[in-house]
C-alpha cells in the first residue's frame, strides 16, 4: 500500500488472468480490496476505477490474449472485459514531479463527468465532495489542478478546445445502460486500420499518407463485425505517454521536417470507439504519434463531446 497505483494495477493484472464461473462476480470479488484502496488513495471508486486516478486506470490494454466483452458492465472499465489487462509504464508518473502528480497536471486534460441512468451529471472526481480529505491539500496522489488541452500541445489555431462542461439536456434513441455513462470532451480523429493480426487481435493505425502512425489492440475482435468495415475508424485522445510496450511496433512515419517527438512525450493514449444511437463503447486501446494528428483522415481533428458506456 506504499505505492497504491502500482499495487492496485498489479492486483488487477493478476486478478484479470483468472477465469470466473459467474461473470457478474468480477467486481464483487474485488470489493474488499477496493475498500482498502479507497482509504489509501483518499478517493471513491467508480466501476472499479479510483476517481482521483481515473486518467491512469482508464488506460489499460489486453495482455497476452484478446479481451472479450462483459456487456453488463461498462466498456471503459476493466470490469467490462474478460481477459488479462495491463497498464501504462509506471515510470511515467514520476517523470514530471517527485510526488507523482506531474503526469496528471501536465499530461492529462479531460474533465470527467458521469451521467446517471436518470440523466443527472456529476464530476467523476471532486475533491470537495470527499468528506475524508481536505480539498485544500493537493499533495495526495492524483490530486491536482487540471490543464487545458491547448497548453503546450501543437494543434490548429482554428480548433477551440476550451469547452469541457457537459451538455445537460440529451436524449438517446436507445436504452440507457444501468451503470453511469462517462460524459466528457476531448479530441476525436480518424484513421484506417491495416495489417490486422487475427490471432493477436492487433492492428496498425494508418494516416492519410497510409503511414503507420499508431498501434492498437482490438477489443472484442471475434464478437463484432465492427472491424470488418473498410473504415475509417474513430479514435479519441486520452493522455500523453513517453513509452509503451507497443512503442517497439512503430517506426517514425515522419520526415525531419515533421518530427514525431514532442519533448519526451511522443505519444498519445487513444481509444477506438463504436457508436450506437448516440452512445459509444470502447473497441480497442492504442497509441499514436502526437504528430499524427496533423495527418488524420477527414474530417480532421474535432473537439467533441463523448458519451462512453
Amino acid at each position: 500500500m506504499r505505492d497504491p497505483v502500482f499495487d492496485y494495477g498489479t492486483m488487477l493484472f493478476y486478478y484479470t488472468k483468472r477465469a470466473l464461473a459467474d461473470q457478474n462476480d468480477a467486481p464483487r470479488a474485488m470489493a474488499g480490496i477496493i475498500r482498502r484502496f479507497t482509504e489509501v488513495m483518499k478517493c471513491r471508486f467508480l466501476e472499479g476505477l479510483p476517481t482521483a486516478l481515473f486518467d491512469w486506470f482508464i488506460v489499460f490494454s489486453a495482455f497476452g490474449n484478446a479481451l472479450h466483452r462483459r456487456s453488463s458492465f461498462p466498456s471503459y472499465s476493466w470490469t467490462g472485459w474478460r481477459g488479462s489487462i495491463d497498464f501504462a509504464p509506471h515510470s511515467d508518473l514520476m517523470a514530471d514531479s517527485s510526488d507523482g502528480n506531474g503526469w496528471f497536471r501536465k499530461r492529462t486534460w479531460i474533465i470527467w463527468y458521469k451521467r446517471s441512468p436518470s440523466g443527472v451529471t456529476n464530476l467523476v472526481w471532486d475533491p470537495g465532495a470527499n468528506d475524508s480529505f481536505s480539498s485544500q491539500d493537493m499533495t495526495c496522489l492524483g490530486y491536482r489542478n487540471r490543464s487545458i488541452f491547448s497548453d503546450g500541445r501543437p494543434i490548429s489555431k482554428q480548433l477551440n478546445t476550451r469547452r469541457t462542461r457537459p451538455t445537460e439536456e440529451v436524449s438517446f434513441s436507445r436504452t440507457v445502460p444501468a451503470y453511469p455513462v462517462l460524459q466528457f470532451w476531448t479530441l476525436s480523429v480518424f484513421y484506417n486500420i491495416a495489417d490486422i493480426d487475427v490471432f493477436e487481435a492487433t492492428g496498425y493505425l494508418t494516416d492519410l499518407n497510409n503511414a503507420k502512425c499508431g498501434f492498437a489492440s482490438l477489443d472484442g475482435f471475434e464478437e463484432t463485425t465492427f472491424f470488418e468495415s473498410s473504415g475509417p475508424f474513430e479514435v479519441i485522445l486520452l493522455s500523453e505517454l513517453s513509452s509503451h510496450r507497443y512503442s517497439n511496433k512503430l517506426n517514425s512515419p515522419f520526415n525531419s521536417s515533421h518530427p514525431e517527438v514532442v519533448g519526451q512525450w511522443p505519444y498519445y493514449n487513444v481509444l477506438l470507439l463504436e457508436w450506437q444511437a448516440g452512445i459509444a463503447e470502447r473497441r480497442g486501446f492504442g497509441i499514436i504519434f502526437q504528430r499524427a494528428i496533423e495527418y488524420s483522415l477527414a474530417p480532421g481533428p474535432v473537439w467533441k463531446e463523448i458519451f462512453l458506456a
